[in-house]
């Protein structure tokens, strides 16, 4: 009996081994052909030149929560923009049906997917957060947990992505529905506005949505050296929001195959 239990989670282990490693060879070519090239990366660090000049019509001079913010919003528009049509893209291009055809899980391909998102993410975050914390002069408490919390962001706004472009038929609906979904949670996250000072029924809508914890997160470990329950709380619910965000993605694209 206890061989047989042995055997089964051996078998899964390989399983999950197997689905790994088919995930990140995905997620290797969507990187070479949606995400690292240069109109990609131009977009990127162009974003966050309108948002430093939104952030200034706000009259915020809190360097932290400008650097947090901005870093989280430039996560979250840099990798949606492109996960949010990827498989859509090869739905159109027929590229897609060959990887239905491969014996890999529909929950481990579109994890290869969002991996290609993950990592977009960390470079463009790296690109944005390092500068903008030299230049205004803003003091990091604990870089790890800063590394940490813009790695648990990359995968939660890349499978948000993953799940719009499961869901559109279309380019266009994919860009829609994204803009449909971001900017809304751009202005109600406390990423221009401190939660503190919002009205009880928009903080309430907050505490739903991803880009909150982000944001939290960030400025959490800007400003403490040590691990607070706040800032795991943080990391849990994003760890939490990636998962049924893959899952529902995966069942979301099994029926839409169907």
């Amino acid at each position: 009996m206890r061989r047989n239990r042995l055997r089964r989670v051996k078998a899964l282990a390989n399983t999950w081994i197997e689905d790994l490693t088919k995930a990140f060879y995905i997620a290797r070519k969507d990187a070479k052909v949606y995400y690292f090239k240069a109109p990609n990366f131009t977009y990127g660090l162009l974003m966050p030149v309108s948002l430093i000049l939104a952030f200034s019509l706000t009259g915020q001079t809190n360097s932290t929560l400008i650097v947090s913010s901005l870093t989280s919003l430039v996560i979250l528009f840099g990798t949606t923009s492109i996960e949010a049509v990827a498989v859509v893209l090869e739905k159109q291009t027929g590229t897609f049906e060959r990887l239905l055809a491969a014996p890999i899980s529909f929950f481990a391909l579109l994890l290869g997917k969002a991996l290609a998102g993950f990592f977009f993410g960390l470079v463009i975050a790296t690109a944005v957060f390092v500068p903008s914390a030299a230049v205004s002069g803003t003091v990091v408490a604990n870089p790890t947990l800063v590394l940490v919390a813009v790695a648990f962001s990359s995968f939660t706004f890349s499978a948000l992505g993953v799940l719009v472009s499961a869901y559109a038929r279309w380019v266009p609906e994919a860009q829609m529905l994204s803009n449909f979904v971001r900017f809304p949670m751009a202005f109600l996250s406390g990423a221009f506005v401190p939660l503190g000072i919002m009205p009880s029924q928009l903080r309430l809508i907050a505490r739903f949505l991803p880009l909150t914890y982000s944001v939290e997160a960030l400025r959490t470990s800007m400003n403490d050296s040590a691990i607070t329950s706040t800032y795991s709380l943080d990391i849990l619910v994003l760890a939490s929001f990636t998962v049924a965000l893959l899952v529902m993605a995966a069942k979301m694209l099994q029926r839409r195959i169907e």
